[in-house]
């Protein structure tokens, strides 16, 4: 087990009340058996007392990084010119769309540049700060030692994104072989999708770090190719990709590839969506450093936007027109009146919510606003309902070995499925109408549309296409259980519409112009019959899955310690196809009862 525990937790905050001044903490770390790992505050607290004041100076991105990395110059993302009296850095959000999330590298001049068409990106550039520390003969120590060493030091086999990457040792080929075979059977196709996703994202950054180890001094000349494989970046890459969160940098180039930073004690911080319980309020401010010297400035009022962790998923935007990667559409802007806060001196205080926390009370982060297969593709974990349906079965990020579930101390909320660490399971299936309550509960029906699209042919599709770009709803298939009642998104109502609708229509034009949404009522029985169709066929996909998935319970059920992980999985695999029937199974009786979707 690496040192995520207390004693690496008690570690870290002596590094940082030592070596980074103006850190303040009224938080501590809880770990008691049966729940999940998490921060809690550690007395009773007032609204506006600080959760957490972390320095800018302990952040690591690459403006931190680049005065004492090993890491050539010229690979560090090159930030733009700032005035002495105000930071134009802004940071749209932290999301994009499939063809903006293919990795790149960003081509800027400088003059130091033995390879001046070789940039890093942000992920890219912390992923491999944090590859270099595997180095065996320790050539390249972290400043951030102390942190690197509270992270996980294995994501397999918890993180679907090691079920589809073959692990580099022969003697582990056998168990990848089990975990492979689930995520060929146990996931939807829309999950698979969004693992897909993160692999195809993953693999672009590790050709290009191995471009960089392989041609770029020293790590040429010390063949460090040989020392740093596959399986070392893809901790270092799912380490970032799990944990940064998107702050101002000033860089050039797409905002959301150049605004990762990994920071020290947020990454404890456990995810939720539930409004009542979700606890801090994030302020930017200056630096202690950067208030001293602009003597003329008054002391930062803050932004108050909301801070997510982490910054992933990079992805399409949402159906309801968010943009994935956070929950209200905003990355970490700076407010015009903020603009005095220069990147990389920019401070974050976690504020105490108005209601207070009490002693013991443990704090919350939202993530962002993402469906279950979101989360576990991303992170590695899936969201569940409040009683009777549980809270959360997210897996503990920090913990190598056990999966736990989560749970509050006031009991309010209890879990579908509880793992001990004997692994014994206790689910709750009575009542599943907890899905119907959840804020971003989902299920994503593309693969069916897709076959849809398949049946037109070429010309029609682009056509159709550019209809649907052109109003906003090309993509976001999805049903969506809130706000209730349980509803397709109006992107899918939209491509129903314009699918059944033959490319030499009059009305087409207007559907293009935004000037109709409702059709005719033969397009409209067409559509609602179609949609009917793909929630039927979900559904029955999702109770064939569980079955599947429960043969697999059934089977690890009696087995040693070492299948923990694999029931918790299992568990959260259920939950999912519950989640997916229950929505479906909603929107069909809507759908019978002769009920109109706007």
């Amino acid at each position: 087990m690496n040192k995520s525990g207390e004693q690496g937790y008690e570690s870290l905050i002596k590094w940082l009340e030592e070596k980074h001044p103006g850190f303040k903490s009224n938080l501590y770390l809880r770990e008691v058996p049966g729940l999940e790992r998490g921060l809690t505050s550690s007395h009773k607290l007032q609204a506006g007392d600080t959760l957490l004041h972390i320095p800018s100076t302990c952040m690591l991105n690459p403006l931190t990084l680049l005065p004492n990395s090993p890491i050539p110059k010229h690979l560090f993302p090159q930030t733009q010119p700032s005035s002495s009296s105000s930071s134009k850095a802004s940071v749209s959000n932290t999301s994009r769309s499939p063809s903006e999330a293919k990795r790149a590298r960003i081509s800027l001049s400088t003059s130091s540049s033995s390879s001046p068409s070789r940039k890093l990106d942000t992920t890219q550039l912390l992923t491999l700060h944090l590859a270099l520390t595997k180095d065996p003969k320790h050539r390249y120590e972290s400043d951030w030692k102390v942190y690197i060493d509270t992270l996980p030091q294995s994501f397999r086999p918890w993180h679907p994104l090691t079920w589809v990457v073959k692990p580099d040792l022969d003697e582990d080929e056998e168990d990848w072989k089990w975990w492979n075979c689930l995520y060929q059977i146990g996931l939807s196709e829309s999950a698979k999708m969004k693992i897909d996703d993160v692999r195809e994202r993953f693999e672009k950054d590790y050709e290009i770090l191995i471009e960089v180890l392989k041609e770029e001094d020293p790590f040429k000349s010390q063949n460090l190719v040989k020392e740093i494989g596959k399986e070392e970046i893809l901790w270092a890459w799912l380490n970032v990709n799990t944990r940064s969160i998107s702050i101002p940098l000033n860089i050039p180039g797409p905002s959301e590839r150049n605004n990762h930073t990994l920071v020290p004690i947020m990454d404890f911080i456990n995810h939720s969506s539930d409004p009542s319980i979700i606890t801090p309020r994030v302020k930017q401010l200056a630096a202690p450093s950067r208030q001293r010297t602009r003597s003329t400035s008054k002391p930062s009022t803050a932004s108050t936007d909301s801070v997510f962790l982490p910054s992933p998923p990079l992805t399409n935007a949402s159906a309801n027109g968010s943009r994935l990667g956070t929950a209200n559409g905003t990355g970490i802007g700076l407010r015009k009146a903020d603009q005095h806060l220069l990147p990389g001196k920019i401070d974050l205080r976690l504020v105490c919510p108005d209601r207070g926390l009490d002693e013991g009370e443990e704090v919350f982060f939202e993530y962002g606003g993402h469906s279950s297969e979101m989360l576990f593709a991303e992170y590695g974990f899936c969201e569940i309902p409040k009683t009777p349906v549980p809270t959360s079965s997210k897996r503990d990020l920090h913990d190598e070995t056990d999966i736990k579930v989560e749970g509050l101390n006031d009991g309010s909320l209890t879990s579908v499925t509880q793992v001990n660490r004997d692994g014994d399971q206790k689910p709750n299936d009575e009542d599943t109408t907890g899905w119907l309550t959840m804020r971003y509960g989902e299920v994503d029906v593309t693969p069916y549309i897709r076959e849809l699209w398949d049946e037109q042919d070429d010309e029609e599709q682009e056509e159709k296409k550019q209809v649907l770009e052109g109003i906003g709803c090309w993509g976001g298939n999805t049903l969506h259980a809130s706000p209730s009642p349980p509803h397709p998104a109006h992107s899918l109502l939209m491509t129903l519409r314009v699918l059944h609708l033959p490319s030499t229509s009059p009305r087409l034009p207007n559907v293009s112009k935004g000037l109709v949404t409702y059709v005719s009522p033969s397009n409209e029985t067409s559509a609602m019959l179609t949609l009917e169709d793909i929630c039927k066929g979900a559904v029955k996909n999702a109770e064939k899955r569980s079955k599947v998935v429960q043969r697999l319970d059934v089977d690890v059920k009696d087995k040693l310690q070492s299948d923990t992980e694999k029931k918790g999985i299992l568990q959260m695999l259920k939950a999912m196809c519950q989640e997916e029937q229950v929505i479906c199974k909603a929107v069909l009786e809507r759908l019978e009862n002769g009920e109109e979707f706007s």
